[in-house]
Protein backbone atom coordinates (compact mmCIF):
# COMPACT_ATOMS: atom_id res chain seq x y z
CA UNK A 1 0.00 0.00 0.00
CA UNK A 2 1.03 3.62 -0.35
CA UNK A 3 0.82 4.10 3.40
CA UNK A 4 2.94 1.00 3.97
CA UNK A 5 5.68 2.25 1.64
CA UNK A 6 6.45 5.36 3.66
CA UNK A 7 10.18 5.64 4.33
CA UNK A 8 11.06 3.13 1.60
CA UNK A 9 12.66 3.70 -1.81
CA UNK A 10 12.69 1.54 -4.93
CA UNK A 11 14.53 1.85 -8.26
CA UNK A 12 11.23 1.61 -10.13
CA UNK A 13 7.71 2.29 -8.86
CA UNK A 14 4.49 1.39 -10.68
CA UNK A 15 1.36 3.14 -9.41
CA UNK A 16 -1.84 1.63 -10.75
CA UNK A 17 -5.41 2.89 -10.73
CA UNK A 18 -4.47 6.58 -11.01
CA UNK A 19 -7.99 7.75 -11.82
CA UNK A 20 -10.04 10.62 -10.51
CA UNK A 21 -12.37 8.23 -8.68
CA UNK A 22 -9.39 6.53 -6.98
CA UNK A 23 -7.09 9.40 -6.01
CA UNK A 24 -8.30 11.86 -4.81
CA UNK A 25 -11.41 9.69 -4.91
CA UNK A 26 -14.80 10.43 -3.44
CA UNK A 27 -15.02 11.92 0.00
CA UNK A 28 -16.90 10.02 2.65
CA UNK A 29 -19.07 12.56 4.44
CA UNK A 30 -18.93 12.48 8.21
CA UNK A 31 -22.03 11.20 9.94
CA UNK A 32 -21.51 13.87 12.58
CA UNK A 33 -19.95 16.97 10.94
CA UNK A 34 -18.62 19.71 13.21
CA UNK A 35 -20.89 22.73 13.72
CA UNK A 36 -20.13 25.88 11.76
CA UNK A 37 -17.29 27.85 13.31
CA UNK A 38 -15.92 25.00 15.43
CA UNK A 39 -12.84 24.36 13.22
CA UNK A 40 -10.39 27.18 13.89
CA UNK A 41 -9.08 28.71 10.68
CA UNK A 42 -11.57 26.82 8.55
CA UNK A 43 -13.12 28.64 5.62
CA UNK A 44 -16.57 27.87 4.36
CA UNK A 45 -19.19 25.40 5.47
CA UNK A 46 -18.37 22.21 7.40
CA UNK A 47 -18.77 20.26 4.14
CA UNK A 48 -16.31 22.52 2.32
CA UNK A 49 -13.80 22.28 5.17
CA UNK A 50 -14.02 18.46 5.13
CA UNK A 51 -13.60 18.38 1.36
CA UNK A 52 -10.52 20.61 1.51
CA UNK A 53 -8.99 18.41 4.22
CA UNK A 54 -9.72 15.30 2.15
CA UNK A 55 -8.06 16.75 -0.95
CA UNK A 56 -5.03 17.83 1.07
CA UNK A 57 -4.66 14.35 2.54
CA UNK A 58 -4.94 12.78 -0.92
CA UNK A 59 -2.28 15.16 -2.27
CA UNK A 60 0.05 14.02 0.50
CA UNK A 61 -0.70 10.39 -0.29
CA UNK A 62 -0.01 10.96 -4.00
CA UNK A 63 3.29 12.64 -3.10
CA UNK A 64 4.28 9.66 -0.95
CA UNK A 65 3.57 7.30 -3.87
CA UNK A 66 5.56 9.24 -6.47
CA UNK A 67 8.49 10.03 -4.16
CA UNK A 68 9.21 6.34 -3.51
CA UNK A 69 10.83 6.05 -6.98
CA UNK A 70 14.58 6.58 -7.43
CA UNK A 71 15.01 6.12 -11.21
CA UNK A 72 11.70 5.46 -12.93
CA UNK A 73 8.08 6.18 -12.13
CA UNK A 74 5.12 4.82 -14.09
CA UNK A 75 1.43 5.60 -13.60
CA UNK A 76 -1.41 3.50 -14.96
CA UNK A 77 -5.06 4.40 -15.32
CA UNK A 78 -7.97 3.11 -17.34
CA UNK A 79 -9.70 5.66 -19.59
CA UNK A 80 -13.01 3.81 -19.92
CA UNK A 81 -15.24 1.65 -17.77
CA UNK A 82 -16.50 -1.80 -18.72
CA UNK A 83 -19.75 -0.28 -20.05
CA UNK A 84 -17.81 2.08 -22.34
CA UNK A 85 -18.31 5.31 -20.41
CA UNK A 86 -15.33 7.59 -19.88
CA UNK A 87 -13.22 7.26 -16.74
CA UNK A 88 -11.08 10.38 -16.26
CA UNK A 89 -7.52 10.20 -14.98
CA UNK A 90 -6.48 11.77 -11.70
CA UNK A 91 -6.22 15.57 -11.77
CA UNK A 92 -2.94 15.24 -9.89
CA UNK A 93 -1.23 14.03 -13.08
CA UNK A 94 -1.77 17.42 -14.73
CA UNK A 95 0.21 19.10 -11.96
CA UNK A 96 3.37 17.04 -12.52
CA UNK A 97 4.66 18.99 -15.50
CA UNK A 98 6.06 17.20 -18.53
CA UNK A 99 4.98 13.58 -18.38
CA UNK A 100 5.33 11.08 -21.21
CA UNK A 101 1.88 9.62 -21.94
CA UNK A 102 1.14 6.50 -23.93
CA UNK A 103 -2.17 4.84 -24.71
CA UNK A 104 -2.25 1.06 -24.64
CA UNK A 105 -5.03 -1.24 -25.77
CA UNK A 106 -4.61 -4.33 -23.59
CA UNK A 107 -5.54 -7.79 -24.71
CA UNK A 108 -8.73 -8.80 -22.95
CA UNK A 109 -8.40 -12.49 -23.78
CA UNK A 110 -6.72 -14.40 -21.00
CA UNK A 111 -4.73 -17.51 -21.84
CA UNK A 112 -6.38 -20.69 -20.59
CA UNK A 113 -5.47 -21.67 -17.06
CA UNK A 114 -3.16 -24.71 -16.89
CA UNK A 115 -5.76 -26.80 -15.07
CA UNK A 116 -8.51 -26.07 -17.62
CA UNK A 117 -6.90 -27.99 -20.48
CA UNK A 118 -8.05 -31.58 -20.76
CA UNK A 119 -5.36 -34.22 -20.37
CA UNK A 120 -5.68 -37.23 -22.70
CA UNK A 121 -5.80 -40.32 -20.49
CA UNK A 122 -5.36 -43.94 -21.53
CA UNK A 123 -6.33 -46.51 -18.91
CA UNK A 124 -5.27 -50.12 -19.26
CA UNK A 125 -7.18 -52.73 -17.28
CA UNK A 126 -10.13 -51.97 -15.03
CA UNK A 127 -9.76 -48.48 -13.56
CA UNK A 128 -10.27 -48.79 -9.81
CA UNK A 129 -10.19 -45.97 -7.28
CA UNK A 130 -10.78 -46.01 -3.55
CA UNK A 131 -13.63 -44.09 -1.98
CA UNK A 132 -11.06 -41.77 -0.42
CA UNK A 133 -9.61 -41.08 -3.87
CA UNK A 134 -12.94 -40.06 -5.42
CA UNK A 135 -13.64 -37.93 -2.33
CA UNK A 136 -10.30 -36.21 -2.96
CA UNK A 137 -11.32 -35.58 -6.60
CA UNK A 138 -14.51 -33.97 -5.33
CA UNK A 139 -12.49 -31.53 -3.20
CA UNK A 140 -9.75 -30.87 -5.79
CA UNK A 141 -9.38 -32.66 -9.12
CA UNK A 142 -5.80 -31.46 -9.53
CA UNK A 143 -4.65 -32.96 -6.26
CA UNK A 144 -6.30 -36.24 -7.28
CA UNK A 145 -4.26 -36.15 -10.49
CA UNK A 146 -0.96 -35.67 -8.67
CA UNK A 147 -1.72 -38.07 -5.82
CA UNK A 148 -3.44 -41.02 -7.48
CA UNK A 149 -2.51 -40.89 -11.17
CA UNK A 150 0.92 -39.25 -11.36
CA UNK A 151 1.85 -40.18 -7.79
CA UNK A 152 4.00 -37.09 -7.32
CA UNK A 153 3.91 -34.09 -5.06
CA UNK A 154 6.16 -34.92 -2.15
CA UNK A 155 5.13 -34.94 1.49
CA UNK A 156 3.89 -32.22 3.75
CA UNK A 157 5.74 -31.26 6.89
CA UNK A 158 4.57 -33.48 9.75
CA UNK A 159 4.15 -32.01 13.22
CA UNK A 160 4.37 -33.92 16.49
CA UNK A 161 0.59 -33.72 16.79
CA UNK A 162 0.20 -35.36 13.38
CA UNK A 163 2.73 -38.03 14.36
CA UNK A 164 0.59 -38.79 17.41
CA UNK A 165 -2.37 -39.43 15.12
CA UNK A 166 -0.21 -41.70 12.96
CA UNK A 167 0.79 -43.65 16.07
CA UNK A 168 -2.87 -44.03 17.06
CA UNK A 169 -3.73 -45.34 13.59
CA UNK A 170 -0.89 -47.82 13.80
CA UNK A 171 -2.18 -49.10 17.15
CA UNK A 172 -5.85 -49.46 16.29
CA UNK A 173 -4.95 -51.20 13.03
CA UNK A 174 -2.79 -53.64 15.01
CA UNK A 175 -5.71 -54.27 17.37
CA UNK A 176 -8.02 -54.89 14.42
CA UNK A 177 -5.57 -57.27 12.76
CA UNK A 178 -5.21 -59.40 15.89
CA UNK A 179 -8.94 -59.25 16.68
CA UNK A 180 -8.84 -57.79 20.17
CA UNK A 181 -6.50 -56.38 22.80
CA UNK A 182 -6.58 -55.45 26.46
CA UNK A 183 -5.86 -51.89 27.64
CA UNK A 184 -2.41 -53.01 28.84
CA UNK A 185 -1.62 -54.55 25.45
CA UNK A 186 -2.86 -51.38 23.79
CA UNK A 187 -0.53 -49.29 25.95
CA UNK A 188 2.41 -51.49 24.94
CA UNK A 189 1.52 -51.09 21.28
CA UNK A 190 1.24 -47.33 21.76
CA UNK A 191 4.65 -47.17 23.44
CA UNK A 192 6.21 -48.99 20.51
CA UNK A 193 4.40 -46.75 18.01
CA UNK A 194 5.70 -43.64 19.78
CA UNK A 195 9.24 -44.99 19.47
CA UNK A 196 8.69 -45.79 15.78
CA UNK A 197 7.50 -42.24 15.07
CA UNK A 198 10.09 -40.54 17.26
CA UNK A 199 7.67 -39.18 19.83
CA UNK A 200 9.18 -40.94 22.83
CA UNK A 201 11.78 -38.18 23.25
CA UNK A 202 9.42 -35.26 22.68
CA UNK A 203 9.13 -32.70 25.46
CA UNK A 204 5.36 -33.16 25.66
CA UNK A 205 5.38 -36.92 25.27
CA UNK A 206 3.28 -37.45 28.40
CA UNK A 207 0.58 -35.10 27.14
CA UNK A 208 0.53 -36.81 23.75
CA UNK A 209 0.45 -40.21 25.42
CA UNK A 210 -2.49 -39.17 27.59
CA UNK A 211 -4.47 -37.95 24.57
CA UNK A 212 -3.65 -41.05 22.55
CA UNK A 213 -4.55 -43.38 25.43
CA UNK A 214 -7.91 -41.67 25.90
CA UNK A 215 -8.74 -42.07 22.21
CA UNK A 216 -7.62 -45.70 22.09
CA UNK A 217 -9.52 -46.56 25.28
CA UNK A 218 -12.68 -45.28 23.63
CA UNK A 219 -11.90 -47.41 20.59
CA UNK A 220 -11.61 -50.52 22.78
CA UNK A 221 -14.83 -49.67 24.63
CA UNK A 222 -16.76 -49.06 21.41
CA UNK A 223 -16.06 -52.60 20.17
CA UNK A 224 -16.30 -54.44 23.51
CA UNK A 225 -18.63 -57.45 23.50
CA UNK A 226 -18.73 -57.77 19.72
CA UNK A 227 -17.83 -60.55 17.35
CA UNK A 228 -15.08 -59.49 14.97
CA UNK A 229 -15.35 -60.51 11.33
CA UNK A 230 -12.66 -60.23 8.69
CA UNK A 231 -13.04 -57.00 6.71
CA UNK A 232 -12.91 -57.41 2.95
CA UNK A 233 -12.86 -54.82 0.21
CA UNK A 234 -16.25 -53.89 -1.25
CA UNK A 235 -16.71 -52.58 -4.78
CA UNK A 236 -19.33 -50.74 -6.77
CA UNK A 237 -19.15 -50.47 -10.56
CA UNK A 238 -19.83 -47.48 -12.80
CA UNK A 239 -19.57 -48.25 -16.51
CA UNK A 240 -16.41 -50.42 -16.28
CA UNK A 241 -14.97 -48.22 -13.53
CA UNK A 242 -14.78 -49.48 -9.98
CA UNK A 243 -14.86 -47.64 -6.67
CA UNK A 244 -13.35 -49.68 -3.87
CA UNK A 245 -14.40 -49.30 -0.25
CA UNK A 246 -12.52 -51.03 2.53
CA UNK A 247 -14.11 -50.93 5.99
CA UNK A 248 -11.61 -50.65 8.81
CA UNK A 249 -13.45 -53.39 10.67
CA UNK A 250 -16.65 -55.43 10.67
CA UNK A 251 -18.33 -56.09 14.01
CA UNK A 252 -21.38 -58.17 14.88
CA UNK A 253 -23.39 -57.28 17.98
CA UNK A 254 -26.74 -58.96 18.78
CA UNK A 255 -26.90 -60.35 15.28
CA UNK A 256 -26.45 -56.95 13.64
CA UNK A 257 -23.43 -56.50 11.38
CA UNK A 258 -21.72 -53.09 11.58
CA UNK A 259 -19.20 -51.86 9.02
CA UNK A 260 -16.98 -49.18 10.54
CA UNK A 261 -14.54 -46.57 9.34
CA UNK A 262 -12.28 -45.27 12.12
CA UNK A 263 -10.97 -41.71 12.07
CA UNK A 264 -8.62 -40.26 14.65
CA UNK A 265 -9.78 -36.66 14.26
CA UNK A 266 -12.98 -34.75 14.92
CA UNK A 267 -16.19 -35.07 12.93
CA UNK A 268 -16.75 -32.40 10.28
CA UNK A 269 -19.99 -31.01 8.93
CA UNK A 270 -19.33 -32.58 5.51
CA UNK A 271 -17.75 -35.82 6.70
CA UNK A 272 -20.94 -37.80 6.14
CA UNK A 273 -22.00 -35.90 3.02
CA UNK A 274 -19.13 -36.36 0.57
CA UNK A 275 -19.06 -38.92 -2.22
CA UNK A 276 -16.60 -41.09 -0.29
CA UNK A 277 -19.16 -41.61 2.48
CA UNK A 278 -21.87 -42.26 -0.10
CA UNK A 279 -19.69 -44.87 -1.80
CA UNK A 280 -19.26 -46.56 1.58
CA UNK A 281 -23.04 -46.75 2.08
CA UNK A 282 -23.72 -47.91 -1.49
CA UNK A 283 -21.09 -50.64 -1.36
CA UNK A 284 -22.27 -51.79 2.07
CA UNK A 285 -25.88 -52.00 0.89
CA UNK A 286 -24.88 -54.11 -2.10
CA UNK A 287 -22.88 -56.55 0.04
CA UNK A 288 -24.91 -56.52 3.28
CA UNK A 289 -28.37 -54.99 2.80
CA UNK A 290 -29.20 -55.11 6.52
CA UNK A 291 -25.84 -53.93 7.83
CA UNK A 292 -25.21 -50.71 9.74
CA UNK A 293 -22.56 -48.31 8.47
CA UNK A 294 -20.72 -46.35 11.13
CA UNK A 295 -18.12 -43.59 11.27
CA UNK A 296 -16.03 -43.60 14.44
CA UNK A 297 -14.34 -40.35 15.54
CA UNK A 298 -11.82 -41.11 18.27
CA UNK A 299 -11.12 -37.46 19.11
CA UNK A 300 -14.83 -36.93 19.79
CA UNK A 301 -15.33 -40.35 21.43
CA UNK A 302 -18.38 -40.87 19.24
CA UNK A 303 -19.57 -43.45 16.74
CA UNK A 304 -22.07 -42.00 14.28
CA UNK A 305 -24.31 -44.19 12.12
CA UNK A 306 -23.97 -43.13 8.51
CA UNK A 307 -27.50 -42.68 7.22
CA UNK A 308 -28.39 -41.17 3.87
CA UNK A 309 -31.89 -40.88 2.46
CA UNK A 310 -32.78 -42.56 -0.83
CA UNK A 311 -32.74 -39.16 -2.51
CA UNK A 312 -29.31 -38.31 -1.09
CA UNK A 313 -27.95 -41.69 -2.17
CA UNK A 314 -29.38 -41.23 -5.65
CA UNK A 315 -27.78 -37.79 -5.97
CA UNK A 316 -24.43 -39.08 -4.70
CA UNK A 317 -24.63 -42.05 -7.08
CA UNK A 318 -25.10 -39.65 -9.99
CA UNK A 319 -22.23 -37.51 -8.71
CA UNK A 320 -19.92 -40.53 -8.45
CA UNK A 321 -20.69 -41.40 -12.05
CA UNK A 322 -20.01 -37.82 -13.11
CA UNK A 323 -16.65 -37.80 -11.30
CA UNK A 324 -15.55 -41.02 -13.00
CA UNK A 325 -16.61 -39.68 -16.40
CA UNK A 326 -14.65 -36.48 -15.76
CA UNK A 327 -11.59 -38.54 -14.84
CA UNK A 328 -11.93 -40.51 -18.06
CA UNK A 329 -12.30 -37.23 -19.98
CA UNK A 330 -9.08 -35.90 -18.45
CA UNK A 331 -10.71 -33.08 -16.48
CA UNK A 332 -8.64 -32.20 -13.43
CA UNK A 333 -9.59 -28.72 -12.26
CA UNK A 334 -7.82 -27.13 -9.32
CA UNK A 335 -9.92 -25.80 -6.46
CA UNK A 336 -7.77 -22.88 -5.36
CA UNK A 337 -8.01 -22.13 -1.66
CA UNK A 338 -5.92 -19.90 0.57
CA UNK A 339 -6.68 -22.30 3.42
CA UNK A 340 -5.91 -25.71 1.90
CA UNK A 341 -3.43 -25.06 -0.93
CA UNK A 342 -0.46 -24.10 1.32
CA UNK A 343 -0.77 -27.50 3.06
CA UNK A 344 -1.09 -29.49 -0.17
CA UNK A 345 1.86 -31.83 -0.91
CA UNK A 346 1.54 -30.87 -4.59
CA UNK A 347 1.70 -27.11 -3.99
CA UNK A 348 5.01 -26.58 -5.79
CA UNK A 349 4.26 -28.80 -8.79
CA UNK A 350 0.67 -27.69 -9.32
CA UNK A 351 0.27 -26.08 -12.73
CA UNK A 352 0.75 -27.01 -16.36
CA UNK A 353 1.32 -30.63 -17.40
CA UNK A 354 3.78 -31.64 -20.16
CA UNK A 355 2.10 -32.50 -23.48
CA UNK A 356 1.21 -36.08 -24.29
CA UNK A 357 -1.10 -38.86 -23.14
CA UNK A 358 -1.33 -40.00 -19.55
CA UNK A 359 -1.07 -43.80 -19.58
CA UNK A 360 -2.09 -45.63 -16.43
CA UNK A 361 -2.05 -49.40 -15.97
CA UNK A 362 -4.38 -50.89 -13.36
Amino acid sequence: TIHGSKGLEFPVVHVVGVNHDSIPGAIRPSKCPPPSGMVAGGEGSPDEIARAAHNEEQECLFYVAMSRARDRLAFYGATAKSNGTSRPLSKFLDRMGAVSRRSVTPSTTLPPAPDVAHIPVVFSGTPRFTSDAVALYESCGRRFLYTHLLQVGGRRRVSAFMLMHEAIREVYRAVISQGTASPDQCDMLLEQAFITHGLHEHGYVEDYRAMASTMLNYFLESRAGTLVEAAAALRITFDKYEVEVRPDEVLVRDGVRTLRRVKTGHATSQGSKDVGAAAFVLAARDAFPDAVVELVYLADATAKPLRLSDRELSNRHIKLGTILRDIRAGTFRAEASDMTCPNCPALFVCGAIPPGDLVKIF
